[in-house]
């Protein structure tokens, strides 16, 4: 990385910021209400502000006192009593569903917020711009590395496609793990691809792989391929292998026994989704409703598939293949690491994302998808592959400024598209969600067009002429 792309990161950052400031202000004020009772905390919100609330202040992970003393006026919603588990009340206990790894994150910024500002959602929603912002920076960094022919203006072009799109434009103020497992697993993996000596980077890396499980229990799979990544990169840059590989594994099995016994206290289990287990989803299964409704919903759902909310990824399969084509090794790796984030969450008998806007388990994977787009460019001009580009690209952020501009609508289960006269249009793409008959004929047809031009755009001559 030279001086030149690292001014222009910051450029990015600063960018970055204020449109996820601007997108904030439109989704709720500095009282974190807003104007409109949809725009109050939803989902899983409350529950991890509720636990940074006893982290910050009480300094443990027992919402007892919390529940019966009300902390949760402090954020807008007192009747903050759900997503509990292992309500022991002889013992005065109570745990959340959630791993605390969100909460301890953003503890600071709660309790700085709640003294100075009296607001406490309104700092945590800043610090989450700040990350949010950070991953734009982070992505940029990130094409430019694994595609430098790929140029600069087309590294700022997929930087915005991942950024100001859905979902990551929709999450850069809200308060869910997705978008800093997204900024540590992006960070850890640009440390992991070049083989350079040991330096803080590297710590700080590895700091975050062993953090990734506190984040949610989907993250478990990241977490290893991370390690064994950055083990085998530490590896090949040392005089003695053995003892650099085993520098990222050791913080991660040192976390990951904490963190199972953290899981044996609260729920006495060591399961990781223990929490999950005593609020009776076990009785349903982890597993998605239907072994394939997951794996095809998160691309293709019509309310919550990442392709008809954000269509630019749509060409992002064939940046990968021309990855693999050009450097084996690192595409292999690349799409190790998508599926241990995509099989996950698209497993999970939520795949939707519960009640938040969608797509949220596509948080974590957009950046390296951004970085896919961007080897589409790497091999010259194409008028055709610009044109298209920049289609798809206005299209996706033109759904994540409605998106912003009608919040309350993203947690119906629907499309934008359904709230005008599209909504016909809508229906020509397949609902996971809600099933019907014409699901899955719908999801072969859409699979098979996109499989078709993604053949096509890789297999496509160009002139050698680099941006």
């Amino acid at each position: 990385m030279d001086r030149r792309d690292t001014i222009i990161a910051a450029a990015v950052f600063a960018v970055a910021l204020v449109v996820f400031s601007l997108a904030r202000a439109r989704i709720f004020g500095i009282s974190a209400e807003g104007p409109a009772r949809a725009r109050l905390l939803t989902g899983d919100e409350p529950a991890y502000m509720l636990l940074a609330h006893s982290v910050a202040f009480d300094r443990d992970f027992n919402l007892y006192n919390n529940r019966v003393e009300g902390h949760g006026r402090h954020f807008g919603m007192e009747r903050c009593d759900e997503h509990g588990a292992r309500k022991d009340w002889e013992r005065r206990e109570i745990y959340s569903i959630h791993t605390p790894g969100l909460p301890i994150l953003i503890a600071p910024a709660y309790a700085l917020g709640l003294r100075a500002l009296r607001h406490p959602r309104a700092a945590v929603a800043i610090l989450m711009n700040v990350l949010a912002a950070l991953l734009a920076a982070n992505t940029y960094l990130f094409c430019r590395s694994i595609v430098p022919a790929a140029g600069e203006r087309a590294a700022f072009l997929c930087t915005a496609a991942v950024a100001f799109t859905p979902p990551v434009i929709f999450y850069g103020s809200l308060v869910y793990p997705e978008l800093p497992a997204a900024l540590i697993i992006l960070y850890a993996l640009r440390r992991a691809l070049p083989r350079l000596p040991l330096s803080p980077a590297h710590l700080v890396a590895a700091t975050g792989i062993a953090f990734l499980p506190w984040l949610s229990f989907r993250f478990f799979l990241p977490a290893f391929v991370l390690a064994w990544l950055l083990a085998g990169s530490r590896a090949a840059a040392s005089p003695r292998p053995r003892v650099a590989a085993a520098f990222p594994v050791l913080p991660l099995l040192a976390s990951l026994a904490l963190f199972f016994w953290y899981q044996y206290r609260a729920f006495g289990s060591v399961s990781p989704a223990a929490g999950y287990a005593l609020q009776d989803f076990a009785r349903r299964g982890y597993a998605s409703r239907g072994a394939l409704d997951g794996l095809a919903g998160l691309l293709l759902d019509r309310g919550h598939g990442i392709l008809t909310w954000s269509p630019v990824y749509v060409i992002a399969p064939a940046g990968l293949a021309l990855l693999l084509k050009a450097d084996r090794a690192l595409g292999a790796r690349l799409l190790l690491l998508l599926a241990s984030i995509y099989i996950p969450g698209a497993m999970f008998v939520f795949w939707w994302g519960g009640f938040a806007p969608p797509p949220r388990y596509m948080v974590v994977p957009a950046p390296l998808l951004g970085g896919a787009l961007c080897c589409l460019f790497a091999r010259g001009k194409d008028p055709f592959l610009r044109l298209l580009f920049g289609i798809l690209l206005a299209v996706s952020l033109a759904l994540g400024t409605a998106g912003a501009y009608r919040p309350g609508f993203l947690y119906k289960h629907r499309h934008i598209a359904e709230l005008h006269r599209q909504r016909r249009m809508a229906r020509v793409f397949p609902s996971f969600f809600r099933k019907t008959d014409s699901t899955w004929p719908l999801a072969a047809a859409w699979g098979g067009a996109l499989i078709g031009l993604n053949v096509y755009l890789a297999t496509r001559r160009r002139k050698v002429v680099y941006w």
